[in-house]
Parts: C-alpha cells; sequence; structure tokens
C-alpha cells in the first residue's frame, strides 16, 4: 500500500488529467469487442491510475463474470461511466468535495464494468 501523502499528490497532479484518458482508451478498447479484455484490464486499473489505489478484495476475471462485465459494459457502464468522471472531475476541483470525486474515481471500475 502506497502512503496517503503520495497518494494525494499523484492524484492531485497527475490522476486528475491521466484518468479521463485512460477511460477514453478502456472505452475505445471495451467499445470493440475484438480488444474487449485490454479494455477491461484498463478499467480494471483505473484506481490505480487515479490515485495508485489497489481493491484489495478483487476477484480473478473468469469467462462468464467476462461477458457479464461486457452485456453491463455496452448497455449501462459507458454512459454511467461517462457521468461519473464528469461529476468526480467536478468534485476534484472543490476542495471541500475532493475526497468525494477520489472515491468515486477509484472505485469506477465497479461502475463501468462492474469489476
Amino acid at each position: 500500500m502506497v502512503n496517503i501523502i503520495i497518494r494525494f499528490i499523484w492524484a492531485l497532479f497527475i490522476g486528475t488529467w491521466l484518468t479521463p484518458i485512460w477511460y477514453f482508451f478502456g472505452f475505445l478498447f471495451t467499445a470493440l469487442f475484438i480488444t474487449a479484455p485490454i479494455g477491461i484490464w484498463f478499467f480494471d486499473r483505473i484506481g490505480y491510475v487515479y490515485s495508485l489505489y489497489e481493491d484489495p478484495e478483487k476477484e480473478k476475471l473468469t469467462f462468464s463474470k467476462a461477458a457479464k462485465n461486457l452485456l453491463w459494459f455496452y448497455f449501462i457502464g459507458w454512459w454511467a461511466g461517462f457521468l461519473a468522471i464528469a461529476v468526480a472531475e467536478l468534485f476534484i476541483g472543490l476542495i471541500i468535495t475532493f475526497p468525494l470525486g477520489w472515491a468515486i474515481i477509484n472505485r469506477l471500475d465497479k461502475i463501468v464494468i462492474l469489476s
């Protein structure tokens, strides 16, 4: 686990601009059915890209879980992710709501692909 001060500095100076780019590439790869596993990999690591956060309870990906994740992404996840990123970036812009924006970004993989 990375020190919270380093995570905060990373999120403030790198994570805020890198996360939307990472999300875009994850969206692009997942939208193209052939490269969907790469897109799922992108979304699985979006919390780490934003604030060096690793979920200790992450499960292994199985075929049935991947199929469920892709169906969720194609019907609900893509627009819910765009909405969550917009709200999180708005919250990150305000000092008092920064922790809430941080929490939304760290859980973005669960919003987009139910990971």
